[in-house]
């Protein structure tokens, strides 16, 4: 396990921006880039239970679990020593509050440092209506109860697959989910992707590694933040401003919705995007196929019905499909669930090169057809190599067919994909690589 050693009040070789959020003044540079790690609804599904404590921040100070040890080998000068960098810093999912009247920091409407709301409602509004007919694929009252469920950063948007560019923009995304009375997360989402523009990086990641200082909990693997679970006013705080400081329309480039179906008697998903083009937002074309809007139905045990079916990677449709997959020769049976061990491996695959199903049922449907066949998934060839934690047993995604989530709740359950955790280890891989 590796963990990225930042310090703070140093500079990378981007120049600053005049203007740039005013977070933490400086940039950021490595000492030693990696080192080893020395500690520390339509229907709304029914599970788990209500969370302890909710909706307030979390206790700590420096030098909470998993946050020790500095870089060595580094070449800059002064400025004082910050946590090494982990999996929780980059990639945060919020705890659920007590009632969707008190979030734990934010909403969809609430405006940034661009004056403009997180997420504006006419995208919302446009991504829920029903291409086909006249009902809204989301409650009415979706918008007005979207919480702030998942903070991730990354170095790049991740348009190919691979490290990212050692040059280019950074990427904020924000997870929202629709939230019932008590707090419970219903099976509605919606991914907001934000441009960091490069001049702005030093700036954010020295905001991170900050916040890291003030981080309660361990740095790996995913799971829920303690640091936002207990009294911690000090993290949620500056959480908040990184989140008002790089969100906002303004900079909003794509949005996408993984929504259970309002107007369905059926375990049905709707997935589609919209993403900017020069002034506009425009609905994305879903990968491998010609439509801009995929719908995913709940057959059983981890087999789902796609529509429009897309076979990116080669193998993802016989592994989804239960009559087909039954049917086939074991050979060909092994072979397909390849298709999730690619789907999963960041350097293999993007978001662009597979179909929206593909993240969102790969956890679940290779656990399952895994221990079908009695077969070892971490045998499969071409998973992906980290020295991060890339666990996800801190959430229930590979034993819950019922919520495509990849990273957020079903009702008080935390559901965290594979793919999320990998993507997370090489995000603090490129930033190593940036900083080097």
């Amino acid at each position: 396990m590796k963990r990225i050693a930042l310090l703070v009040g140093l500079t990378l070789s981007c120049s600053s921006t005049p203007g740039a959020p005013d977070i933490g003044s400086g940039g950021v540079t490595a000492a030693g880039g990696t080192e080893p790690s020395s500690g520390g609804t339509g229907q709304p599904a029914t599970g788990g239970s209500p969370p302890a404590a909710g909706g307030g921040t979390a206790a700590g100070g420096s030098g909470g679990a998993g946050t020790g040890g500095t870089g060595t080998g580094g070449t800059g000068t002064g400025g004082s020593v910050a946590p090494t960098l982990g999996m929780n810093d980059v990639t945060i999912l919020l705890p659920l509050p007590l009632s969707s009247a008190e979030p734990v920091l934010l909403r969809a409407f609430d405006s940034a440092d661009d004056g403009e709301a997180l997420v504006p409602y006419e995208l919302v509004d446009r991504l829920g209506d029903d291409p086909l007919g006249s009902d809204s694929l989301i409650f009415p009252d979706t918008y007005d109860r979207l919480h702030l469920v998942a903070v991730r950063f990354d170095l790049c948007d991740h348009e190919t697959p691979g490290p990212c560019p050692t040059s280019g923009d950074a990427s904020l995304r924000l997870v929202f989910q629709r939230l019932d009375d008590s707090g419970g997360a219903d099976d509605t989402g919606f991914h907001a992707f934000y441009t960091i523009l490069e001049a702005e990086i030093p700036a954010a990641l020295k905001a991170l590694a900050e916040l890291s200082l003030l981080r309660t909990g361990p740095a790996e693997p995913l799971g829920p933040s303690v640091s936002l679970s207990e009294d911690n006013p000090a993290y949620a705080e500056k959480l908040r401003a990184f989140v008002l400081a790089y969100g906002g329309a303004s900079r909003l480039v794509r949005l996408t919705m993984n929504a259970q179906s309002a107007i369905s008697a059926q375990i049905k998903w709707n997935l589609r995007g919209l993403e900017r083009q020069g002034t506009d937002f425009v609905d994305m074309t879903i990968t491998g196929t010609s439509e801009t809007i995929q719908t995913v139905t709940l057959q059983s045990d981890a087999f789902f019905e796609v529509e429009p079916a897309s076979d990116l990677p080669q193998g993802l449709g016989l592994a989804l499909d239960g009559v087909a997959f039954q049917a086939a020769e074991e050979a060909d049976q092994l072979a397909a669930l390849g298709a999730f061990v690619a789907i999963d491996n960041p350097l293999t695959n993007a978001p662009d090169t597979v179909a929206c199903v593909a993240c969102h049922t790969s956890t679940v449907a290779l656990a399952m057809r895994s221990e079908d066949l009695g077969a070892d998934p971490s045998s499969l060839p071409g998973r992906y190599e980290t020295p991060f934690d890339v666990s996800v047993a801190e959430g229930k995604s590979q034993t819950t067919d019922f919520t495509l989530r990849a990273f957020g709740y079903l009702n008080y359950d935390p559901m965290i994909s594979q793919r999320v955790a990998n993507d997370t280890a090489l995000v603090l891989e490129d930033i190593a690589l940036r900083l080097q």
